[in-house]
């Protein structure tokens, strides 16, 4: 019965963490956004991002954090991007 309420608090503990960090990391993905937003299009390019995944991002919940889908976009342009070298052949 102790490990049962123990759970059940350790559930709840966390559930009120997650919910007091709320504001944090909506203030987090904010910055970020708002970091990216006044990079240029030519310094997104070489990131590998582009305008069109910033906006992608707006439609994530706000306290998600759009670093992980941003990898994923990019990532996926290296990999299919030819290099230099095989543009020459």
């Amino acid at each position: 019965m102790f490990a049962s309420f123990s759970r059940r608090a350790s559930r709840g503990t966390a559930t009120l963490r997650r919910l007091l960090e709320w504001p944090a990391r909506v203030s987090a993905a904010r910055k970020t956004m708002n970091e990216l937003a006044a990079m240029s299009d030519h310094q997104l390019r070489d990131i590998g991002l582009s305008r069109q995944d910033l906006s992608d991002v707006s439609a994530l919940p706000l306290d998600a954090d759009p670093s992980s889908l941003l990898e994923r976009r990019r990532v996926a342009r290296v990999k299919v991007r030819p290099r230099r070298t095989e543009l020459a052949a």
